[in-house]
C-alpha cells in the first residue's frame, strides 16, 4: 500500500547567494585547448581540492560525494608517501657515525631525487604515445574540459543554495560514452570529419558521427593501454636515472651554494642585495650542475657504470631500448588498428549517400 506524499510543508526552495558566493566564469560545460596552462591549471586544481575540499565531503557524509572525488583523491596517499619515503632515508642520517652519514647522505639523496624523477617522468611520457595518436588519427585521447554541474540540496524545508561546482575532466573519461555533446558544441562536427579523413572513410560524409564512433571508442581503448604501459616504463628510466653517481656534484652544488656573511653595522640594503646576488648565481650553478648530472647520469645508464660488466653493465641499456620499443610498438598498434578499422568500415557495405540515424 503507498501513502500520499506531502509536498506542501516540505516544499524546497533554490536561489543562488549572491552576496557570499560568486559563480564561475563559465556556467556550462566546455571543451578546453590542450596546452600546458591548461594542464598546470587543472592538475593544481585537483591536487587542492583533493587535499582541502573532497575528504571533508567524504568524511560529513555528503550527499554530492562521487566517484570522480574518490578517485581524485589517490593523489593524497601518493603525494604524502613520496615525503615520507625521502624523509625515511635522510632523517636518520644525522645520528650515524661521520663516515656512514656521508655515504648515507648520498644514497637517501639518490632515493629522494628518485622519487622526484619517476612521478616526472611518469607525467611527461604518456605525450610521446597521446600524440602521435592524435596526429595520426585525430582522436586525442587527453583533451581536456570543464565540467560544470550543479548538486543536490542539502537543507530541505528551506531555501537551498545552489551553486555550480567545477570539476576538470577529459573528453575520454568515459570510453563507451564519451562527451559527445561538448564535441558537436565546442567543436562541431567538423571534428569528426577530421577524424574520418584520417581514418581513410573519406570527406563530406552525410553521418561522420555514426561511423567514427565505434572507431574513436577502439582508439581509445588501445591508446589508453599504451599510455600506461609506456608511462610506467619511463617512470622506472627516471629511477634507473637518479640511482647513478653523476648526481654527486648536483648534490654537491646544492651543499656548497654561496651564503651571505652579514658584515657588523651592514646596511639592510646592502644585505637584500648580497642575497638577491647570490641567489642568482647559485640558481644559475645548481641548475647548469643538475644538466650536466642529467646527461652524464643517462650516459651512464645507456654505457654501464665504470668496472660494471654482465647484466649490470647491460641493464641500464636494456630497460632503455626495452621502454622505446613499447613506446614506439604499443603506439604504433594503436594507430594501425584504428587505419584497419577505417579501411573495413569503408567499404561499400553502407550506402553512404543514404540518411542515417544516430542512436
Amino acid at each position: 500500500m503507498s501513502k500520499p506524499v506531502m509536498l506542501a510543508e516540505n516544499s524546497v526552495g533554490f536561489k543562488a547567494d549572491s552576496e557570499k558566493k560568486q559563480e564561475p566564469e563559465h556556467s556550462e560545460s566546455r571543451v578546453l585547448p590542450n596546452t600546458i596552462g591548461t594542464r598546470i591549471r587543472q592538475k593544481f586544481q585537483k591536487t587542492s581540492n583533493a587535499f582541502l575540499q573532497y575528504p571533508l565531503k567524504g568524511l560529513r557524509g555528503d550527499v554530492n560525494s562521487d566517484f570522480y572525488e574518490f578517485i581524485t583523491m589517490g593523489i593524497v596517499p601518493y603525494l604524502i608517501g613520496s615525503g615520507m619515503f625521502m624523509a625515511m632515508f635522510n632523517l636518520v642520517n644525522k645520528y650515524l657515525e661521520p663516515k656512514s652519514k656521508v655515504l648515507a647522505g648520498i644514497s637517501g639523496k639518490k632515493m629522494a631525487l628518485g622519487v622526484v624523477l619517476y612521478g616526472l617522468f611518469k607525467s611527461l611520457s604518456p605525450d610521446l604515445v597521446t600524440r602521435p595518436i592524435y596526429w595520426g588519427t585525430g582522436v586525442d585521447i587527453e583533451h581536456p574540459i570543464e565540467h560544470v554541474y550543479y548538486p543536490l540540496p542539502k537543507e530541505p524545508g528551506k531555501s537551498a543554495e545552489i551553486m555550480p561546482q567545477i570539476q576538470q575532466r577529459k573528453i575520454y573519461d568515459s570510453r563507451e560514452f564519451f562527451r559527445k555533446d561538448l564535441i558537436q558544441k565546442d567543436l562541431g562536427k567538423e571534428y569528426y570529419d577530421n577524424i574520418a579523413k584520417k581514418l581513410g572513410l573519406g570527406e563530406d560524409l552525410n553521418d561522420s558521427i555514426t561511423e567514427t564512433t565505434p572507431i574513436i571508442q577502439s582508439i581509445v581503448s588501445t591508446a589508453k593501454t599504451a599510455k600506461t604501459f609506456s608511462s610506467y616504463a619511463w617512470a622506472a628510466v627516471g629511477v634507473g636515472l637518479a640511482m647513478q653517481d653523476s648526481w654527486i656534484d648536483f648534490f654537491n652544488s646544492i651543499s656548497n651554494r654561496r651564503q651571505h656573511v652579514s658584515k657588523p653595522g651592514e646596511s639592510f640594503v646592502s644585505k637584500s642585495g648580497a642575497k638577491l646576488k647570490n641567489f642568482g648565481k647559485n640558481t644559475f650553478d645548481i641548475s647548469k650542475s643538475f644538466c650536466k648530472s642529467f646527461c652524464n647520469a643517462f650516459k651512464t645508464l645507456w654505457t654501464g657504470a665504470p668496472g660494471t660488466h654482465g647484466f649490470k653493465k647491460h641493464a641500464g641499456k636494456a630497460w632503455l631500448l626495452f621502454t622505446i620499443a613499447l613506446t614506439a610498438g604499443s603506439t604504433a598498434n594503436s594507430i594501425i588498428r584504428a587505419k584497419k578499422n577505417g579501411n573495413l568500415e569503408n567499404k561499400d557495405i553502407i550506402n553512404k549517400s543514404e540518411e542515417s540515424t544516430v542512436i
